[in-house]
């Protein structure tokens, strides 16, 4: 099963005496190209590549918050605009994920634009966030131009790119003396800073910054909630999101803490031959001289290869998933009338289970480590003992218990649990789900048709092909599950159909629409119970005793 995304960038057809200028007001000229249908010749939509939003995150500012362009940068001027037809930089990533050129410079965004006039105020803005567990893939993976030029979705799309893995998600407190400085989560701040770029800077582009949509799959659901709950704490000067599109993540488990993370950095730390003796402004000097290379080589060599967020108090709260578990988290929702829309495929395990998967108990326990604090994985993998299931007995059963146990922390009971929590304060007609059964043909070129509907094969329904032709049917059947996602972007009122929580909104294997009650529902819950219960344990306060 292949695990890398094909590039999509330049995969539609591009008019080459055709050019779009935009100034950006105090930041010069910028042109980009107009993308033609292939078969009509007619134009889908304008689109922009590798546009900064940020200094590069390079030498003394390698995990560092990221630093907006200085006031006196320019993109180009009206005689001699900057070149943005080039697709992004990605960030550097293992080689097992299919990216082959990449580069730190990596904070740039692709923008798509559609044809014509703008409407009052503005088209609205949809915020993308690409996906890859935060740790591989780019902005260049998707292409919405016959989204934008087919059907009823109209709105500027803004995708950035951002810091993976170990550059975006290595966290110590070694890492930054001032208090005030983030140690982790640095890929976040990559994204808030590209989204108020974004709300200060796409007004030039036609589109409205009071109108802004956050959203992405997988990784990029994952990293859209996060977007959301910084935006909406209270201890915010100003909101940009509106809305958010959370496609197969559910968002339920409290990040690690910067304390048990050390550890990983104290292993990278020893692969790189970094000696134990040194202080610590030493090592971090040393690992801010090695090249790319050598950190994604260290990171190959390591046994635990996956970065991920930090509840570091300052981009993630320490008590963000005890407020949504207490409902504030909902109520906020409500108090900013903000919606969403949150959804999975019937067989999302399909893809989690090829992701270095484990061969016996302990190292399910030691995988699952990789992504959740121990704390939790421990009461999650004791069902799984030897002594308690004595039938698994191969490789094959481990790989298949890690797909579906992973498909369920990832998506399937903490995408449940947060509908719940949430819903006791969120209305239905702002809260918007569905499940997906269907795939297109053109998914079949990179994930066998056997599999089905699993995960992020759904990527050429939200993105009307996503770079692939659709046959006529598909059309038809994609353009009317779109229609309702197109009022959501907007801002207007969305007939969704859903009535209850439990109920989705369904797109059967054979293209068919119906609603119908979510059948995993109750069997789904007890997972997001467990993992809320021992949260709340871990986190109630003991007695102190003299």
């Amino acid at each position: 099963m292949a695990l890398g995304l094909p590039g999509k960038f330049g995969a539609s057809e591009i008019q080459p005496s055709t050019v779009m200028k935009v100034k950006i007001e105090g930041k010069g000229v910028l042109q980009g190209m107009t993308l033609l249908d292939t078969a009509t010749k007619k134009p889908k939509c304008h689109r922009f590549g590798s546009i900064p939003f940020a200094l590069p995150p390079t030498g003394e500012r390698r995990w560092r918050k990221p630093q907006p362009l200085p006031s006196n940068f320019s993109y180009g001027t009206q005689q001699n605009p900057g070149n943005f037809t080039k697709p992004s930089s990605p960030c550097p990533q293992m080689s097992r994920f299919g990216v082959k050129s990449s580069s730190e410079d990596c904070l740039q965004c692709n923008i798509w634009v559609p044809i014509g006039s703008p409407p009052k105020g503005g088209w609205p803005v949809l915020f993308w966030i690409h996906g890859g567990f935060l740790q591989y893939g780019t902005n260049n993976a998707d292409d919405p131009s016959d989204l934008l030029g087919s059907t009823d979705v109209k709105c500027v799309i803004v995708s950035p790119g951002y810091r993976l893995g170990v550059f975006g998600f290595l966290a110590s407190k070694d890492l930054e003396p001032q208090e005030s400085s983030p140690t982790a989560n640095f890929g976040f701040w990559d994204q808030r800073l590209a989204l108020e770029w974004t709300y200060d800077n796409v007004a030039n582009l036609g589109g409205n910054p009071d109108n802004i949509t956050v959203g992405g799959l997988s990784a990029g659901a994952y990293s859209a909630f996060h977007q959301l709950a910084h935006d909406i704490n209270p201890s915010r000067q100003r909101q940009i999101i509106r809305r958010v599109l959370q496609f197969s993540n559910g968002c339920g488990v409290q990040p690690k803490s910067i304390t048990e993370v050390q550890q990983q950095f104290e292993c990278f730390i020893s692969v790189l031959g970094i000696p134990k003796t040194w202080t610590k402004s030493q090592r971090v000097e040393a690992i801010r001289k090695k090249t790319a290379d050598q950190l994604v080589d260290a990171v190959e060599r390591m046994d635990q290869k996956f970065f991920r967020p930090v509840s570091d108090g300052k981009f993630i709260t320490t008590d963000l998933f005890a407020s949504l578990y207490n409902g504030s988290f909902g109520r906020r929702m409500k108090e900013l009338d903000i919606s969403i829309i949150v959804g999975d495929l019937t067989q999302e395990f399909q893809l989690y289970k090829a992701i270095y998967p484990p061969t016996s108990h302990q190292t399910l326990v030691e995988r699952l480590c990789w992504d959740y604090p121990r704390d939790i994985v421990l009461p999650v993998c004791s069902q799984y003992e030897p002594s308690k299931s004595p039938s698994i007995r191969s490789d094959e059963d481990w790989s298949g218990i890690f797909g579906d146990l992973y498909a369920d922390l990832q998506v399937h009971s903490t995408l449940r649990g947060l509908v719940q929590s949430i819903a006791h304060a969120l209305p239905v007609s702002h809260l918007h789900r569905y499940r997906i059964d269907y795939r297109t043909q053109s998914v079949d070129k990179t994930w066998p048709r056997e599999i089905g509907a699993t995960h992020a094969t759904d990527m050429s329904i939200w993105f009307f092909g996503n770079g692939n032709d659709l046959t006529a049917k598909e059309k038809g059947v994609v353009a009317e599950w779109l229609r309702p996602v197109s009022s959501f972007v907007k801002g207007e009122q969305v007939d969704w159909g859903t009535r209850e929580i439990n109920e989705v909104r369904y797109l059967t294997a054979d293209g068919a629409m119906t609603i119908k009650n979510d059948e995993w529902w109750k069997t789904k819950l007890p997972l997001w119970e467990l993992i809320r219960k021992t949260t709340i344990a871990q986190h109630k306060p003991r007695d102190s005793k003299l």
